[in-house]
């Protein structure tokens, strides 16, 4: 009983020390302007404008998130559900409706990379 007490007040002193190191070394570091700034993505903030955003590339990534959802899907439920007429329907007309979209976006003019 005594050696477990010991054992769990070791992996409490371990778990403490974990995590206070941090606060410690942080104590010794430069305090500066620069890390109190907001960081977005390496834009400097100061200089930032917005710009215009093209939203015919927000159109495609949604695009490409839906068809590639839909392709994921393609794979799992054939290993999901065991094999049988009824799983061989769905998923033909999953697929038929894949073609129609990406037909339908084709016609429109959705994936033309001109601008």
């Amino acid at each position: 009983m005594i050696l477990l007490a010991i054992n769990i007040l070791i992996i409490i002193s371990i778990i403490a020390l974990i995590a206070y190191i941090p606060i410690f070394l942080g104590k010794f570091s430069k305090r500066s302007t620069e890390k109190y700034i907001t960081f977005e993505c390496g834009i400097n903030l100061d200089s930032f404008t917005r710009k215009p955003f093209a939203v015919r590339f927000f159109l495609l990534i949604v695009l490409f998130i839906v068809f590639d959802v839909e392709i994921i899907l393609i794979f799992i439920v054939p290993v999901i559900i065991p094999r049988s007429p009824l799983v061989i329907i769905f998923l033909s007309l999953f697929i038929i409706l894949l073609l129609v979209g990406i037909f339908y976006e084709w016609k429109e003019g959705s994936l033309n990379w001109k601008l």
